[in-house]
C-alpha cells in the first residue's frame, strides 16, 4: 500500500472484524418472541428505582440464544439490587415490539442498549446469590455514589442533572425540555458521554499530575493517566464512545512512553477491533456508529480545514473547536438525522461558546464530588457552578429559539447513508488528490443522493383514522392532511394528560405527516369527514354510537347505527342496547374490564348477534 494507507496497517484487520461481525451477528437477527427463564442466572449491569419498582438490566447466558441482555421489572424495593449482583430468577421474557403500527418504535431505545427481552419478575421469583467483589464491579458501583454526592450538595436541580449526565453518564434525570433544547441548538452531544468528555477529563488529570511532570517523571504521569482513564471508562459502564476514547488515549500515551510514532486512524481502528471482539452487537448501536464516524471524520477533515498555525495557541484552539464541530457534523449529521429526525443549522454558533465553558463546569463538578466525598460542602463552589450552567443554558435557549434553528421531520431510508458517505469520501479525496475526474464523480454522486432523497419520500392519503391502545378510555386519532385530532371517551380532566402522552407516543407519526400537534375534538363539532354530536359520530358515511355511561340519544335521532361501541363505563344490558338501536355490529372496546368484556362476548355469541372484540391479545 502507498501512503497514506500504508500508515494504517490495522485497516485490513478492522475490515475483517466488521465482516465477521456481519456474518456471525447479522442485522435483524431473529430471536424467539418469548423465552422462559426457569432458575436463570445473570449479572445485574445496572439497577434503577422509581415509583413502579426496580428496573434491572441483567446480562444472562442463555443456552439457546447465547449471551443476551434483558430488562427485568421487580415491583418491590424490599430487596434492593445493585450493580454486580449475581441473581437467579424465573419469569417469561418477551421480545419488546411496538404496540401498534402508528406508535413510536420505543424498542429502538432498548436495542440501542443491547436489550433483547423484557420481563416482569414477582419479588419472590428473584434472589441475589452473590455480590461481585472484584475491582471491576467495585468501580462500577461508585457511579450511583457519585450521583448521590452531587444530589446532596447545594447545587440547583438543573445543574445537578446536567453534571450527573456529563460526569457519570446517567441521563435518566434529564427532563425532556432539556433534551429537546440542547438538541435543537445542536449541542445534544454534550449530554452523552463521548471522547470530548474524556478529553476534558484528561486535561483535569494532567493538571492534577502536573507535579510529576515538573520532577521529570513523564512516564509515570502518562501511566497514571492511562490507569485513571480506564478507571473512568469502567466507572461509566464502558460505553462505546468512552471505551474508544480510552483506547485511543492509551495508544497515544503508550507511544509517548515507548517513544514511538502515533497515527490517529490506527488508534481508532484498534478501538473498533477491541470493542467488536468483546461485544459484536455494538456495531448496530447508534452510539457506536456515531462515535467512530465522528472521530474518523475529524481525523480526515480536520487537516483540510484548520490552517491556523500552532504558534498562535488561542486562535488555534478556537479554530480547532470550530473545525472539530464541522468535521464531526459531516461524519455524524446524516446518522443523527436518521435516528432522531432533526438537523440543527446553528450547531457551529452554539458549540463554540458552550465547548469553551464546558471544561470549567466539568472541572468544577469533579472538584465538587471530590470535596463532598471527603466530607466538605463547598458553599462557595456550588453558586459558581450554578451560574456557569445558567449561562450555558441561557445561551443554548437563545440559539434554539432563533428562526429556522432546526430542520425537523427528516425521515428517509437507511440505505441513503451509503451514497451520502460515498459523496463525503469523494469530496475528501478530491481535496487530497486534486484531480478533475474525482471532483466530477463527487458532484455526480452528490446529485444522485439528493435525487434519491427526494424520490424516497412516501406519499400519504389525505385522511386516516385509527384506534389507539388505551386502557382507561376509547380513543381514536383522525388525521386530515397535516392536522391530527383526538376523539376520546376520557373525562375532560384526563384528556389533557392523554394529549401530552400521545404527543410523545406518536411524535414520529406526527413528524412524518408534518403535524405540529394533536387537537382535542369537542362533543359537538365537524372536522373533515367527521361529524360528532355527543355519543353519535359520523365518520366517512358510517354512523357510530359510543356507549360509555353517558346519556344516549334517542334511536330516532341516530338512525341508522352501523356500529355500537361498548366502552368502559357502560353498565346496561348489551342485548337491550342491540334491540334498541339495531346496529349492524357491536364493537367491544379495548378499555372494557376483561370479565365484563368476556360476559358481553358470551351473551352476544349465544344470541348470534354480530360483534367484534377490539381487545388486544
Amino acid at each position: 500500500m502507498r501512503p497514506p494507507l500504508s500508515y494504517i496497517p490495522l485497516l485490513p484487520v478492522a475490515l475483517l472484524v466488521i465482516a465477521v461481525t456481519l456474518i456471525v451477528n447479522p442485522i435483524g437477527r431473529n430471536y424467539p418472541d418469548t423465552l422462559r427463564a426457569d432458575g436463570q442466572k445473570g449479572i445485574v449491569e445496572s439497577a434503577k428505582t422509581n415509583n413502579t419498582g426496580q428496573h434491572l438490566v441483567v446480562a444472562i447466558d442463555s443456552k439457546s440464544q447465547g449471551k443476551i441482555k434483558t430488562l427485568l421489572t421487580v415491583p418491590s424495593v424490599y430487596t434492593t439490587f445493585q450493580t454486580g449482583d449475581s441473581v437467579t430468577f424465573c419469569c417469561n421474557m418477551r421480545k419488546p415490539t411496538p404496540r401498534t403500527a402508528y406508535e413510536n418504535d420505543y424498542t429502538g431505545a432498548l436495542k440501542a442498549q443491547g436489550i433483547i427481552y423484557t420481563g416482569f419478575v414477582p419479588p419472590d421469583s428473584i434472589m441475589v446469590t452473590a455480590t461481585a467483589g472484584n475491582i471491576y464491579w467495585r468501580i462500577r458501583r461508585l457511579r450511583p455514589l457519585a450521583s448521590e454526592l452531587l444530589k446532596r450538595s447545594s447545587l440547583s436541580a438543573p445543574t445537578c442533572e446536567f453534571l450527573n449526565a456529563t460526569l457519570t453518564g446517567d441521563t435518566s434525570t434529564l427532563t425532556d425540555d432539556t433534551r429537546n433544547l440542547f438538541s435543537s441548538a445542536g449541542v445534544a452531544h454534550i449530554l452523552a458521554l463521548s471522547g470530548m468528555h474524556v478529553g476534558i477529563l484528561t486535561v483535569v488529570i494532567g493538571v492534577a499530575l502536573f507535579p510529576l511532570y515538573l520532577f521529570r517523571m513523564r512516564r509515570l504521569q502518562l501511566s497514571l493517566t492511562i490507569v485513571a482513564l480506564w478507571g473512568y471508562a469502567i466507572f461509566t459502564g464502558l460505553s462505546p464512545s468512552v471505551t474508544r476514547a480510552a483506547v485511543m488515549a492509551t495508544a497515544i500515551a503508550g507511544g509517548l512512553i515507548l517513544q514511538r510514532r502515533y497515527f490517529g486512524f490506527n488508534g481508532l481502528l484498534l478501538a473498533l477491533c477491541i470493542i467488536l471482539a468483546i461485544s459484536p452487537r455494538q456495531l448496530y448501536q447508534p452510539g457506536f456508529q456515531m462515535s467512530f464516524l465522528s472521530v474518523a471524520s475529524i481525523l480526515a477533515v480536520m487537516p483540510l480545514i484548520n490552517r491556523i498555525n500552532h504558534k498562535n495557541r488561542l486562535l488555534f484552539y478556537l479554530a480547532s473547536t470550530a473545525c472539530v464541530s464541522i468535521a464531526a457534523t459531516i461524519g455524524t449529521g446524516v446518522v443523527s438525522a436518521y435516528y432522531f429526525h432533526t438537523f440543527p443549522l446553528y450547531f457551529l454558533v452554539a458549540n463554540l461558546p458552550v465547548l469553551t465553558m464546558l471544561p470549567f463546569l466539568m472541572g468544577g463538578g469533579i472538584l465538587l464530588i471530590t470535596l463532598e466525598a471527603i466530607g466538605i460542602d463547598p458553599a462557595w463552589l456550588c453558586p459558581a457552578l450554578d451560574w456557569l450552567y445558567g449561562l450555558i443554558h441561557s445561551y443554548v435557549r437563545f440559539i434554539a429559539t432563533l428562526p429556522g434553528a432546526t430542520l425537523e421531520h427528516l425521515y428517509f431510508p437507511g440505505w441513503l447513508t451509503i451514497p451520502y458517505y460515498l459523496t463525503a469520501a469523494l469530496f475528501i479525496a478530491s481535496i487530497y488528490m486534486r484531480k478533475r475526474r474525482v471532483k466530477i464523480a463527487c458532484a455526480t454522486v452528490a446529485a444522485l443522493t439528493v435525487i434519491s432523497f427526494a424520490m424516497s419520500q412516501p406519499t400519504y392519503a389525505e385522511e386516516e383514522i385509527f384506534l389507539t391502545r388505551d386502557t382507561y378510555s376509547t380513543t381514536c386519532l383522525y388525521r386530515n392532511r397535516d392536522k391530527v385530532y383526538m376523539l376520546t371517551t376520557a373525562k375532560p380532566a384526563n384528556a389533557g394528560t392523554l394529549l401530552d402522552h400521545y404527543h410523545r407516543t406518536y411524535s414520529d407519526y406526527l413528524g412524518r405527516h408534518g403535524a405540529d400537534s394533536i387537537r382535542l375534538v369537542a362533543d359537538t363539532t365537524s372536522v373533515g369527514s367527521i361529524t360528532r354530536n355527543g355519543s353519535f359520530t359520523t365518520i366517512g358515511g358510517k354512523h357510530y354510537l359510543t356507549a360509555c355511561g353517558k346519556p344516549l340519544p334517542s334511536p330516532d335521532d341516530c338512525h341508522p347505527v352501523h356500529y355500537a361501541i361498548v366502552c368502559r363505563g357502560f353498565r346496561d344490558d348489551v342485548l337491550e342496547l342491540y334491540e334498541r338501536y339495531a346496529p349492524d355490529s357491536i364493537l367491544l372496546s379495548n378499555d372494557l374490564h376483561p370479565r365484563r368484556h368476556d360476559r358481553y362476548a358470551d351473551s352476544l355469541t349465544l344470541h348470534k348477534i354480530p360483534f367484534r372484540s377490539l381487545k388486544h391479545k
